[in-house]
């Protein structure tokens, strides 16, 4: 057995105590009527709670069972209903067979009922909706989470980049100034070299010169 079915015993066993309610409300007076009546109220309020979690379990279950159960909720909601407008009657002393001779009073408790029920509809519908809007919501914010989260990633990679290009750019800045440093001795040593050969060149020619005017 399942929990749903579970439910429903206990919520056949919770009516069957308000029908027996109900009676005994109809045929007691003063104190004793009062008891039923609280009891009656207090069966109620166990039977709501029974919709409810049983509303719980019905959207929790798959497709092909949800129509199902959905729809015995939906009738154990119109039951509880009647059960309500029964006891409003035996509260009040009316005989529901009397009650049935008032065309337009049996009318309006049925349209009490059809507002009832679809007032009800339309809450499901609007907490399927919310339901769906929340699903939705948390969905936008976990990818707006992961997208924050890749922007961040980026973020580090482009520090990360424009850091080792700026360290790229400063070695490029000093292996220039060596390179000038190295340009600059070569030429200064090429400019002593042809100082040198241009003294030696002049050394030799004197020395020819004077060799020869000693000899002449």
């Amino acid at each position: 057995m399942n929990l749903i079915q579970s439910y429903e015993q206990q919520y056949s066993t919770v009516t069957a105590d308000i029908t027996h309610n109900i009676g005994k409300i109809a045929t007691s007076q003063g104190v004793e009527k009062q008891n039923y009546v609280k009891q009656a109220e207090k069966l109620f309020e166990e039977a709501n709670e029974l919709l409810e979690q049983m509303d719980l379990e019905v959207k929790e279950l798959e497709a092909k069972d949800r129509q199902k159960y959905h729809t015995r909720v939906k009738s154990f909601k119109i039951q509880l209903t009647k059960l309500q407008a029964d006891l409003k009657r035996a509260k009040l002393g009316i005989d529901a067979n009397r009650d049935e001779l008032l065309g337009d009073d049996t009318h309006d408790s049925e349209d009490q009922r059809a507002r009832l029920l679809d007032n009800s509809e339309t809450l499901e519908r609007t907490s399927r909706r919310l339901d769906h809007g929340y699903r939705i919501a948390i969905e936008t914010e976990q990818m707006g989470s992961q997208i924050l989260d890749d922007l961040h990633s980026q973020r580090q990679t482009i520090t990360r980049s424009r850091g080792r290009l700026q360290e790229m750019d400063s070695a490029l800045g000093k292996s220039s100034r060596l390179l000038s440093g190295m340009m600059h001795r070569v030429i200064q040593n090429r400019v002593m070299l042809l100082g040198v050969m241009l003294i030696v060149l002049i050394a030799i020619i004197l020395f020819i010169y004077f060799m020869v005017k000693s000899h002449s």
